[in-house]
Formats: structure tokens, sequence, C-alpha cells
């Protein structure tokens, strides 16, 4: 079975996409009870490494205050002179292993079930508590700390070219924007693999967030196609503009 024929867990009704991905949906939590998160296992190797593929920036975290099964940071790598962006990635997704099919485990051995997301935002973008209160700053935070928990929540899994609408009706994710969905994208292995101590992996996932019709045409082109018409943008493919053109309109 390709790599690209499923998508993650949850309930299958039958429905595929033309480019042979298996379509979920999740109607609700799997438990709604509180459970205590897990013991914080990789945020100190996590750190490093980002501070070793992108040197010479100042850090900050943002730190979850209340946390349920595991405890999501979003840490953050202030903009150079020489790569004007913000960098933001996760730690506490890997904590727990994700859940995966048999099948993907049978294909792609063991290795690929803890991971961590990151996300590129500009310069300009404004990066404080003050800033937050405002949902068209907050958006990318709180996207990545939803899909961080998310494969724990329904013991599933997520992995390079998943895409994950915003809820069923493909709402925005802030009123100054249309972007209403994501897609997991890998960067290179040297960055986007981080050998632990105890011999796991941990893969850091980068988020492109979509419109409709984008991921709409994924599934029925495949990732690559996908990804090739979103390079045509240049900075704005992988540096989060949330006004960008959208390519498959």
């Amino acid at each position: 079975m390709s790599f690209f024929k499923k998508l993650f867990g949850g309930k299958n009704n039958g429905e595929t996409a033309k480019d042979g991905t298996v379509i979920y949906s999740y109607d609700g939590n799997e438990d709604n009870g509180y459970t205590a998160p897990a013991p914080m296992e990789y945020t100190e190797e996590i750190v490093d490494h980002f501070m070793r593929a992108f040197p010479n920036r100042t850090c900050g975290v943002f730190h979850e205050i209340i946390s349920d099964l595991v405890h999501i940071d979003v840490n953050v790598m202030e903009p150079t002179e020489r790569e004007p962006f913000w960098i933001l990635y996760t730690t506490g997704m890997s904590d727990l292993p994700m859940t995966l099919p048999e099948e993907i485990l049978e294909e792609l051995g063991d290795g690929i079930d803890r991971a961590e997301l990151m996300i590129f935002l500009p310069t300009s973008w404004e990066m404080s508590e003050q800033a937050f209160k405002d949902d068209n700053n907050y958006w990318p935070i709180r996207l990545m700390k939803q899909l961080a928990r998310f494969p724990h929540q329904y013991n599933t899994w997520l992995s390079y070219g998943h895409t994950i609408p915003n809820y069923r009706e493909y709402e925005p994710y802030a009123e100054g924007t249309g972007l209403n969905g994501v897609v997991l994208y890998k960067l290179d292995d040297d960055l986007s693999v981080i050998p632990t101590k105890d011999g796991n992996k941990v893969h850091a996932y980068f988020l492109v967030p979509l419109y409709r019709e984008e991921m709409e045409y994924k599934l029925e082109y495949g990732m690559e196609a996908l990804m090739e018409k979103l390079f045509e943008l240049g900075n704005d493919a992988l540096v989060l503009n949330p006004k960008r053109k959208n390519t498959c309109a």
C-alpha cells in the first residue's frame, strides 16, 4: 500500500480522493475526560536541534498553562537579517507516540510515530501576548497547538502529505484570511529528523496553510503537483502570508 494512499485514522465512510487518499472523518473526541500530560521526554533535545539548525537567533517560548494528554509549548526564534522570518516549532507532541495503522508500520517500519510541528511567519508578524488577543495574530499558534494534540486525542497519526480542513465546512482560520486548511510538508532530513538519545526519532513537519481549492487539488493530483503550484509563489510558499494568492482558484 503506497504511503500516500491513506490519510490518518478516524471513521472511513468509503470515500476516497482521486489521488488515492482514503478520507476519514472525526466527529468528536474519543475521550472527553481529563488525562494528565505525559512526562516531557524530548524538549531539551528538540530545542538544541533547532538552535543548531538556526544559530544566532534570540529564542523564547509560549508555555502552555493548562495541559491535557501532552504539554504543548510553542517555541519562537526571532528573525535575522539573513533569514528574515520567525520560526515557530512545538515541543511536547512527541512525548507520546502516535497511533499508526498496522499496514503503515509494515510498509515503513517503526521510527515514524513521534512528531513535532513548525511554521515560518513573516518578520512583520506581531508576536506578543498582547498582540495574541487579536485572533488575526494568534491563529497560527492555535493551529499548531490543536494539531499537536490531535493525534493523541483521536488515537491516530499525522505525517507528510496529510491535509486537514478547518472543520468540515472549511472555515477560515481568522477574519483576516481566507486560508482554511493545512497540509504537512517536510523540509530536508537534516532539519526534519531529530535523533534522540534513547534511539527514537522525532519528525518535524512543516505546516503549509491552504485554501479549500488547494486541498481539493492535492486530493485529486497529489502532493508533488500541489507543491509545484505553491513554489511558484516564491517566498509565500513557505513563509505564511494570510492574504496570499490562491494557486487553485
